[in-house]
């Protein structure tokens, strides 16, 4: 059981996860992740 089967577990579980993705987004569960802008720690200080 090497790197050979390693690669079908990996492709296999990537299916699994994009199915997923996908039943979730047509039930409009799914957001990309949006970075909120970073507060600076000098600037609240001044």
């Amino acid at each position: 059981m090497g790197k050979q089967y390693n690669k079908t577990e990996k492709r296999r579980r990537r299916a699994a996860y994009i199915e997923r993705k996908k039943a979730k987004a047509k039930t409009g569960g799914y957001k990309p992740k949006v970075k909120k802008p970073v507060k600076k720690k000098g600037a609240a200080a001044a």
